[in-house]
């Protein structure tokens, strides 16, 4: 009976070291939580976008976005030019442009800080298949006062005819010529701005923070195909990034409220008009504009989203016909057929000829 009774008291006093072990390890477990956030800061999007239009006030700028021709890259090829290539390996070793680097865009921030001098390139060239990636990049590259990035207008595809025929020529269509809304709607009253919690705590580091947390997602956080909108009426605020009178005609997408490119979204103007409770899809032309705007509207804590190929993905044969600036639809005047390099380089003689087309855009 004494054995018993010992053998119980034995077990007692183990369950009690157990129970208070746990709980000195959860104590300790929730001061780390508290500990963890009370390090982070808060910043309203609204300061932060205060600061960026104080200092650069990027997309609101005549510059914006900052894009660049293929026929322009080749040609200044020899001068202080760097090309960075944000495509998968596989992509990049089939087929590049002379000279450019790979670089994933998860990297893309560490590389900035810690790789390269960028400031003493006078133009650094951001490259992606279609633009779309390069463009976000971009943007956020040009907030945080890398003036001298671009992107390649329609990416790989304006290159090389072989990489536009499974690139743009694929990505545009027609499914809404002759459908699209003309009904207005009018902007909501201005309210407030997304809450940013950030480990730092002055505006220019907070970006810096944001912008490498943002480009180590993948494209599907920032991306999304116009049928998204289309089949789920009701659940994006839609922007239409177009000039005022071309709205109502050729007419916008279902629900959509126009947004006038590089006037509307300041803190002056409509920026505060953008919903903080319901995600944003913004396109314009090509979906390159859109996806710098959509850049700076996530760094300010926005739920947004860039629609790919912007309206050249349902209505590219009403842009051709009545667009002046060529930049703003995708056509055979894009497609170069300029030299790609690859790991294993082509004898001399079996290069192709190369074929520059000097069109300029304009976005």
């Amino acid at each position: 009976m004494q054995k018993c009774n010992t053998m119980t008291r034995i077990k007692f006093h183990l369950l009690l070291l157990l129970l208070v072990s746990f709980g000195l390890l959860s104590g300790c477990s929730q001061q780390n939580d508290r500990a963890v956030q009370s390090a982070l800061n808060t910043i309203s999007g609204g300061d932060l976008a205060a600061y960026f239009e104080q200092h650069s006030n990027y997309i609101n700028t005549p510059i914006a976005p900052a894009i660049v021709n293929a026929a322009d890259v080749y040609r200044n090829r020899t001068h202080n030019i760097k090309v960075i290539d944000l495509r998968p390996e596989i992509e990049f070793e089939s087929g590049h442009i002379e000279g450019a680097v790979n670089i994933p865009t998860k990297d893309l921030m560490s590389y900035f800080r810690n790789t390269i001098d960028a400031k003493a390139f006078d133009t650094i060239v951001l490259v992606c298949a279609k633009g779309q990636t390069a463009g976000f990049a971009t943007g956020l590259l040009r907030l945080l006062g890398y003036d001298n990035t671009f992107s390649l207008r329609f990416g790989m595809s304006s290159w090389n005819k072989a990489i536009a025929e499974a690139g743009w020529d694929k990505s545009v269509g027609n499914e809404l010529v002759g459908k699209l809304e003309t009904e207005n709607y009018p902007k909501p009253a201005k309210g407030t701005y997304p809450e940013i919690e950030s480990t730092a705590s002055l505006p220019l580091e907070i970006a810096f923070e944001r912008a490498d947390t943002l480009l180590s997602k993948p494209s599907k956080t920032y991306l999304i195909d116009y049928k998204a909108i289309t089949g789920n009426p009701g659940k994006y605020f839609v922007i239409n990034y177009w000039p005022e009178d071309k709205y109502l005609n050729p007419g916008h997408l279902p629900g959509s409220m126009q947004y006038t490119p590089k006037k509307a979204l300041l803190t002056t103007t409509d920026l505060s008009t953008l919903p903080t409770d319901q995600p944003i899809a913004v396109y314009c032309f090509t979906g390159q504009h859109s996806a710098t705007v959509v850049a700076y509207l996530k760094m300010l804590g926005y739920d947004a989203y860039s629609v790919k190929f912007g309206s050249n993905a349902f209505i590219n044969e009403t842009l051709k016909q009545t667009e002046k600036k060529a930049g703003h639809y995708w056509s055979d005047i894009h497609k170069n057929n300029l030299p790609l390099s690859t790991t294993a380089q082509p004898a001399a003689d079996d290069a192709p000829a190369v074929e520059i087309k000097s069109v300029q855009g304009g976005c």
